[in-house]
Formats: C-alpha cells, sequence, structure tokens
C-alpha cells in the first residue's frame, strides 16, 4: 500500500491491486499501473509518502 499525505490534509491511499510500480523524478511522485501513469502527484504539495509491504 502507498500512503500519500498532502499538506492541505488531504490523504490517498493505493492498495498493491491498484499499482505494480511507482517513481519519483525530483519534482513528482508518479504511480503506474500496467506501464500506464495512473497518477501524478506533485511534491510541493506532499508531506509524506508511505510504502507499506503487503503481505
Amino acid at each position: 500500500m502507498i500512503r500519500i499525505t498532502f499538506k492541505n490534509g488531504e490523504k490517498s491511499e493505493w492498495t498493491k491491486k491498484e499499482y505494480d510500480d511507482y517513481k519519483y523524478d525530483g519534482k513528482c511522485f508518479i504511480i503506474v499501473k500496467d506501464g500506464q501513469w495512473v497518477g501524478i502527484y506533485n511534491i510541493d504539495s506532499i508531506i509524506s509518502v508511505v510504502v507499506v509491504p503487503e503481505a
């Protein structure tokens, strides 16, 4: 699971079924599913990103 917390207090959670990879390019945190970018978050609006291993 990936938990993203934003500066405005909002949160976004992605389960392992919703993504198979993620990237950070220095400006954006990107969620990838089947080779497609399915979530793009500007790092300036994020407080934290936590990747929780799923059993």
